[in-house]
């Protein structure tokens, strides 16, 4: 069977690590040429050794700095042209109550969520658009749907991808370009560990975690079609159909589970 991504480049931030690893390894495996983006040429150079795959080409770049960005707009374009697949996947999360996230904090994760994903498809959606064809995924999140205590300045920052990717495909209807967002839950990777916090860390019962391969797979899947969104995760569904019912009862629902479980004990 002919490999679903021969002969197609696929340019996937946040490569070296969680999903970015896992969807750069899927696509890989599926014939496609990706270049590997991310900040740590270590992680890259690791990730390409054990790969060992020609059609891995890896770029160290900061989405979080628009100048690093504009380079490796410049190289990409000029070494392999415009991708036919972007996933924007690079992202950081923050775990703070409203009144503790201070300026600073919610800047920073804007900066990488909002403004890195920006800096990661404007350079080359304009080659896109003239060839005709292309697809945009944005990765999003299940708080990107419904807001969770603890977590509004992250949340903001996945709420704004979807107004950014409804906004652009009425500017760009009809060119043969879409964009699509996949919104996993809580997926087993590093994010945990990294998250910043401030104040306590949560201690909250997760729901079941996503494997790093099955949100690949829902990625691929994304990549192949004309789809506008895909929600992970029987619980996330239930979770946006609720909150479409009734509000009002997920408000009271999250508040007891993440908010005064915390102030009993």
């Amino acid at each position: 069977m002919a490999a679903r991504f021969g002969g197609r480049t696929v340019l996937i931030t946040g490569a070296t690590s969680g999903i970015g690893r896992a969807a750069t390894l899927a696509f890989l495996a599926e014939g496609a040429r990706v270049v590997a983006v991310a900040r740590g040429r270590e992680r890259l150079d690791a990730m390409a050794a054990e790969a060992g795959c020609e059609r891995l080409i890896v770029e160290a770049a900061d989405v979080s700095d628009g100048d690093s960005m504009e380079r490796l707009a410049q190289r990409v374009l000029d070494t392999v042209g415009a991708p036919d697949v972007i996933v924007a996947n690079a992202g950081i999360g923050l775990d703070a109550r409203f009144d503790e996230t201070t300026d600073e904090a919610l800047r920073s994760v804007l900066e990488v969520n909002v403004l890195g994903v920006v800096r990661s498809v404007r350079p080359y959606l304009p080659a896109m658009l003239e060839r005709g064809s292309g697809r945009v995924l944005l990765i999003s999140s299940i708080v990107g749907k419904r807001g969770v205590p603890h977590y509004t300045a992250y949340s903001a920052s996945k709420f704004a991808l979807h107004g950014l990717a409804d906004a652009l495909r009425a500017e760009i209807y009809g060119s043969g370009v879409s964009v699509g967002i996949v919104c996993p839950s809580s997926t087993a990777t590093e994010f945990q560990q990294r998250l910043k916090r401030i104040g306590p860390e949560q201690k909250k019962k997760r729901p079941r975690l996503h494997s790093v391969e099955s949100v690949a797979r829902a990625i691929l899947k994304m990549a192949t079609s004309r789809r506008r969104e895909i929600v992970l995760s029987a619980e996330a569904k239930l979770m946006v159909f609720v909150d479409w019912l009734a509000p009002g009862l997920v408000d009271r629902l999250l508040w007891h589970y993440l908010v005064g479980r915390r102030k009993k004990r």
